[in-house]
């Protein structure tokens, strides 16, 4: 079954987090996708009390993966009553691909994402 949990720590990512210039960052936080003891896709973020700064999301191409660990990302930061996200290191790519941003690399507000679909609100 797969869950998106926070892990404690970095160990095993030290060395994205130096190729990303964030290794001296420790304020660096870390959500996997675990599917039983397999770790499918992660991302990368940091929160602070005005926003979420998001710097990675690794999905491996599976689109529906990438929403879930974004999602999962995004409501950590709605949970704290952050509502700006902020994507950096092109990690933009994916909410555009999404469709929750359209120019730019800023969502806000966060807990939007949380209402549900357009069409479902008519029903």
């Amino acid at each position: 079954m797969l869950q998106i949990l926070k892990k404690d720590g970095a160990d095993g990512y030290e060395k994205i987090l130096n190729d990303l210039g964030l290794d001296k960052n420790p304020n660096v936080r870390i959500s996997e996708a675990v599917d039983g003891e397999k770790v499918t896709g992660f991302g990368m973020y940091e929160l602070s009390p005005e926003q979420i700064t998001v710097y990675m999301i690794s999905y491996n191409d599976d689109l529906i993966l990438g929403d879930g660990i974004l999602r999962s990302v995004l409501f950590l930061a709605a949970m704290k009553g952050i509502e700006k996200a902020v994507f950096e290191n092109g990690s933009e790519a994916l909410p555009k691909r999404l469709k929750l941003i359209k120019d730019g690399n800023v969502l806000e507000p966060v807990s939007e994402i949380f209402g549900g679909c357009e069409s479902c609100k008519s029903k």
